[in-house]
């Protein structure tokens, strides 16, 4: 599927506000407002794109964040995995994965008790298909974010301050992000003047960190492909692994490809060590990207990769990025090492 500089530019603009304005979208792409709008609608008819928000799941007081991987003996079906986790709170996404391993989970708990409790109960429901679960939990995001189900609202604590019509908004926007001050307040009960108010006193407070888009499968022609990477420690790892990681990272992409490489990369704790998901042409270049490239990386170290590409979404959606990463990318957090 071609696709033109504008669209191109749309994306990245919407990727980084999806609340731009159309007449601002018209600015950065260098066209009439009415072309703007006709670029809109033809991303959201050809990829199926979402308007949502990230969220800082620690302002939330939603600390207990697992990326879990499956393997199963017997494959069970979509619909009966969809039936598992449709009323399930905590998932928040699962993806169906063709590769070492065939199924992730990401699941938020509001406290470690709780998520162990939904651990256990999920490991049995799982038990009956041969189920390995491999929990890691989600520390830190360098680069990109995991959408969120509705459901997270009902996880958040009182002790978090936020009321009724707080919660209604965040609902609203994360369905919704370009949602105009009006129908803001019209979902959450209060006048378009108090919605603005609450709006950016969200933002202030840092639980809305971006307004930004995701998908509902990957894009026609793209192969996504999520790899989980465990290393031993030795004294070569941080001088040799790490430094060479973030220039590869960073040389990545020259031609402004429709989307970033790489739209995840979080340090984990537990099963294994850190998880990325590369989005690419091809499932070739993916692969290469994912777990080759890596293996270059890492050299002599003792490294184990999970690697698989996603087929679709059981539940939730994808992250979906055209940002600047070097812009985005916090090198000075690369793995709690300030180098």
């Amino acid at each position: 599927m071609y696709y033109a500089p504008r669209d191109k530019i749309v994306l990245k603009e919407l990727s980084a506000n999806s609340r731009i304005t159309v007449s601002g979208l018209a600015k950065a792409a260098q066209c009439s407002r009415v072309t703007a709008l006709k670029l809109i609608g033809k991303l959201i008819s050809q990829l199926d794109i979402r308007f949502t928000i990230e969220i800082d799941m620690e302002k939330l007081g939603l600390s207990e964040r697992y990326l879990v991987a499956v393997r199963f003996k017997t494959r069970p079906s979509d619909e009966e995995l969809s039936r598992l986790f449709k009323d399930d709170k905590y998932v928040q996404c699962v993806l169906k994965i063709n590769g070492k391993f065939d199924l992730l989970i990401y699941a938020v708990a509001d406290n470690a008790i709780n998520y162990t409790k939904w651990e256990t109960l999920t490991a049995e429901a799982l038990s009956q298909y041969g189920a390995t679960i491999m929990p890691s939990r989600y520390v830190v995001s360098h680069f990109g974010y995991l959408p969120m189900n509705d459901s997270f609202i009902e996880l958040i604590g009182d002790q978090q301050r936020l009321d009724r019509a707080d919660k209604l908004m965040l609902k609203t926007l994360n369905g919704y992000s370009r949602a105009s001050y009006g129908e803001l307040g019209k979902m959450s009960g209060i006048s378009e003047a108090t919605a603005r108010y609450r709006l950016f006193r969200l933002i202030k407070k840092g639980i809305i960190s971006r307004f930004t888009i995701a998908v509902q499968a990957p894009p026609e022609n793209y192969a996504s492909m999520i790899y989980f990477i465990n290393y031993t420690f030795t004294k070569t790892t941080s001088s040799v692994a790490f430094s060479s990681a973030r220039d590869s990272y960073f040389s990545d992409d020259k031609d402004s490809p429709l989307l970033n490489t790489f739209q995840l990369i979080f340090p984990i704790s537990g099963s294994f060590r850190s998880f990325g998901m590369v989005l690419c042409e091809t499932k070739k270049i993916a692969f290469e990207k994912a777990v080759v490239r890596h293996r270059k990386i890492f050299r002599n170290e003792n490294v184990r990769i999970l690697s698989g590409e996603v087929i679709k979404p059981i539940k939730g959606l994808l992250p979906f990025r055209n940002l600047d990463i070097r812009s985005n990318y916090k090198i000075i957090n690369w793995h709690g090492h300030g180098m």
